[in-house]
């Protein structure tokens, strides 16, 4: 299948188009590529990439979103008989451009297209001898010098591994395959040029495939069908612990399940071999990035040691005396599966050469060999460390990035064993003088989360005002590892109070990245939070506060005054999706009696959207928010404000000072309606501040618009709502139930009745609007808070989310509409340049909560 004219990915993939063109290549969701249709586009692509000048032994540079184009890419750049390179696409531009810089690519292809390389250099074979065949791709690792180092991989390297691979999972044309690993993990070519192979079906994570944890990843496994699962080590480990605790066999269709990266233990694979009812397989496998991807295989049973198999067919392993005592060896590998060497200015490393005369890769891994021809690793005897699941890391680059800092004086970097697999810590001597007053430690993970991977980025960075030396006077350390096991400087808050969710979620955060949020609108995933690490915050989330975080959630709310407010209500019992409690007043927040504030229910007819406004309003304030009756739903808005008007003034509503009624949206309608029956028995104590109220009356909210916000808003599920719009025009609301499951936003166990009560509350709310007719206020002070919504619902919740300049208020006047026009002013509207949707969302909520504020003392 290798030649000189094209690589062994586009070859395959040009094969099965032919023999079974409408067989599925990929598939995220309901979108599929087949064969034929892969083979096309790479077509395509690989004939501009021709007009661009490249040839056998140039190098493309592939930096896509992870996703169908990303495979065309490769099969285009294998059928120019090229070489890729993969980049992360969450990897920061400054990574990005030393990249560049050192492989010198002749063309780039990226969202924008395919574009000539900046500045192209001489043919690989030019820049590093050829060993049996032309270069499949160059993949990149950490360098000590501060700049990646580029492996050169040759096509039959590729070829071999993907051949053994095949032979040694059994896979065929039948199975289904996920595509999980990071993209800058070479981890993923073993599912990506397997898969293509052999015919099979590579599968993307689609919307729905957020997890919290093995149960929930393990369900999305099996509502794709996937039968083959290859993970990094720390994944594998970590689901693997989470297994061991349950009863479940979760993944019925799941045959094998390889770990790769770093060492499994013997309990995750104990538990990964129970997780299908009639057994897993499970696969341990060993490969450096210097080499085409893995080597060895080893099938692991429960109760085995841990240890790597014996060289693939094509692959031969030597121990090389390390030093001059020679009483430890260093594994060496040789045959196809050797890499060139390293490109530009790592070319020169030591790490390759000639053994016995033959081709030899230096692994730097320090091994035995066993009785039954496989081997044992005992570390590493180099300065390299593996971490965050298996990504191989020179510790001195993440020290040159460090005293790159101008008030940096001295660093040292040590890995250590975390709950989620092994870690990095750094600790730092800094000018006093220069350094940020306040936490530094902060300061510097921010700053080297800008030109690192995240999987590079320490999990703890500690000042010192001098490093521990040994009696010899060098860093010890060994003191510095125990430093980082017991986490030092974060002791005053571990004192913090297990009820405050606030603290605790502070101190989950510093646990899993290392520091803690520069302010609350920090981002999780801005500053070293991946997939890996969000397993590590919900666990710690679920052990420090006893609440269950869902990762879909985090995802959608990664700001930390916002997740912190998501916690708050859920620990106190307040819906944090659009359920309803089952209670028509809920107290959100009871507090004086001088003012009080009522929320009136939206088109969800839930409390849900005021739960964090509720907490952003005045301490001394009471908070009140109602839901629809179900008694009442259906019946109209005359009925159903007389209900909830008299549901307030039983619970003794005209004891307050101050009585402010509003709503969002539709609840802006019914706050309306109920200040005025309200304002007949508590006179002038009353208010109505509504938050972007619709045009009673000039329009019919449809019922299609009303399930489209129902599915997409109310439950967050991230698909279209005609997906589950039947050939009839009725909704399938057993599918809306298991995608708001798979969204994360209806518990595993919840039955279909709840979104069937949820959606009677929508359907009937959104015909409450029709033949309305509003009447003048009679003296009632009103106030609208007018949003722009551009005329469409958008769902990107787009919006500024800043004060104006000067600290002035960020609304300006409006102008009142549809019948807001007949019978009020122009001077009761504001208006703010927040999409509808947003209005609600952090932090533009505490800009609702300044306007209604400042209205209410008016």
């Amino acid at each position: 299948m290798t030649s000189e004219t094209g690589g062994m990915l586009y070859a395959a993939i040009a094969a099965h188009a032919s023999d079974r063109p409408e067989k599925t290549a990929l598939s995220r969701g309901d979108h599929r590529l087949s064969y034929r249709e892969l083979a096309t586009a790479a077509d395509t692509l690989a004939t501009r990439l021709h007009d661009v000048g490249v040839t056998a032994e140039s190098v493309v540079v592939i930096d896509l979103p992870v996703g169908f184009d990303t495979i065309v890419a490769m099969a285009a750049v294998s059928r120019a008989g090229a070489a890729f390179t993969l980049l992360e696409p969450e990897l920061p531009d400054s990574r990005k451009q030393l990249i560049i810089d050192d492989c010198r690519p002749a063309a780039l292809i990226t969202e924008s297209g395919l574009t000539r390389g900046p500045e192209p250099g001489p043919p690989l074979d030019e820049r590093l001898v050829r060993r049996t065949s032309p270069a499949a791709y160059v993949g990149y690792t950490s360098g000590s010098t501060g700049v990646p180092k580029g492996a050169v991989i040759e096509q039959a390297a590729l070829e071999n591994h993907v051949r053994r691979t095949i032979e040694w999972y059994g896979l065929t044309s039948a199975d289904t395959r996920l595509l999980f690993s990071s993209i800058a993990f070479d981890l993923a070519l073993e599912q990506i040029c397997t898969s293509m192979a052999v015919g099979c079906e590579l599968v993307f994570r689609d919307e729905a495939f957020v997890y919290g944890g093995a149960e929930d990843f393990l369900h999305h496994c099996r509502r794709l069908g996937i039968t083959v699962l290859s993970l990094p080590t720390g994944v594998f480990n970590r689901f693997g612990a989470e297994l061991a605790g349950s009863d479940g066999r979760f993944a019925p269709d799941l045959r094998l399940v390889m770990a790769g990266g770093e060492a499994p233990t013997q309990g995750a694979v104990a538990a990964w071999a129970n997780a299908a009812p009639g057994g897993t397989r499970v696969v341990n496998g060993y490969g450096p990035t210097e080499t085409a991807v893995v080597v060895c295989y080893r099938d692991l049973l429960p109760g085995d040691d841990i240890a790597v198999g014996a060289p693939m067919d094509g692959v031969r392993f030597r121990l090389a005396p390390i030093g001059t005592e020679g009483d430890a060896s260093e594994l060496v590998i040789q045959g196809v599966a050797v890499g060139r060497g390293y490109l530009g200015r790592a070319a020169s490393s030591s790490a390759f050469g000639l053994l016995d005369g033959k081709w030899s890769y230096r692994t730097g891994d320090v091994a035995t060999a066993r009785p039954d021809g496989g081997y044992d690793l005992h570390g590493r005897f180099d300065a390299q460390v593996k971490v965050n699941g298996g990504f191989r890391v020179e510790p001195g680059e993440i020290v040159s990035r460090l005293l790159a800092v101008d008030y940096v004086l001295d660093a040292v970097v040590v890995p250590f064993d975390g709950a989620a697999g092994r870690l990095l810590a750094a600790f730092v001597r800094l000018d006093g003088g220069r350094a940020a007053h306040q936490d530094p430690e902060a300061a510097l993970v921010r700053q080297l989360a800008q030109t690192l991977p995240d999987y590079m980025v320490p999990s703890q960075v500690t000042v010192l005002d001098e490093f521990p030396l040994t009696s010899r006077g060098k860093v010890d350390q060994a003191a510095l590892l125990d430093r980082a096991r017991t986490r030092p400087g974060a002791d005053a808050e571990e004192d913090a109070d297990p009820a405050d969710v606030t603290a605790q979620l502070r101190l989950a955060w510093r646990h899993v990245l290392g520091s803690p949020p520069e302010d609350g609108s920090t981002s999780f995933f801005a500053v070293g939070g991946n997939s890996v690490r969000a397993i590590e915050l919900i666990t710690q989330v679920r052990s420090r506060l006893d609440v269950q975080l869902r990762a879909a959630e985090l995802y959608r709310t990664p700001g930390f005054d916002a997740l912190a407010r998501l916690l708050t209500d859920r620990r106190d019992g307040i819906p944090t999706a659009h359920h309803t409690t089952g209670t028509t007043l809920v107290p959100m927040r009871p507090a004086g009696a001088d003012r009080l504030w009522v929320f009136l229910p939206p088109l969800s007819g839930a409390v849900t959207r005021y739960a964090s406004l509720s907490r952003l309003l005045p301490a001394d304030d009471t908070v009140w928010a109602m839901e629809t009756p179900p008694e009442l739903s259906g019946k109209g808005m005359a009925a159903l404000a007389d209900g909830l008007a008299e549901v307030l003034l039983a619970h003794d509503v005209d004891r307050y000072g101050t009585i402010c009624v509003s709503g969002f949206s539709l609840g802006g309608v019914f706050g309306y309606e109920v200040a005025r029956r309200l304002r007949d028995s508590c006179g002038d104590a009353v208010r109505a501040l509504l938050i972007d109220p619709p045009d009673p009356g000039a329009h019919r909210v449809r019922v299609q618009d009303a399930f489209d916000i129902f599915v997409r808003v109310g439950w967050s599920i991230p698909v279209p709502a005609e997906r589950f719009v039947t050939e009839d025009g009725g909704f399938d609301l057993a599918a809306v139930t298991a995608a708001a499951k798979d969204a994360g936003t209806l518990a595993r166990d919840a039955g279909r009745q709840e979104i069937e009560d949820a959606w009677a509350v929508y359907e009937s709310n959104a015909r409450i609007l029709d033949g309305l007719v509003l009447s003048p206020p009679d003296g009632l002070p009103v106030r609208i808070l007018q949003g722009d919504t551009g005329g469409e619902i958008d769902y990107a919740r787009r919006g500024p989310t800043a004060v104006t300049a000067g600290g002035g208020t960020p609304w300006t006047r409006g102008q009142a509409l549809g019948q807001w026009r007949n019978i009020l002013p122009d001077d009761a509207v504001d208006r703010l340049p927040v999409d509808h949707f947003a209005l609600l969302e952090s932090p533009n909520d505490e800009l609702v909560r300044d306007w209604l504020d400042a209205r209410a003392r008016h």
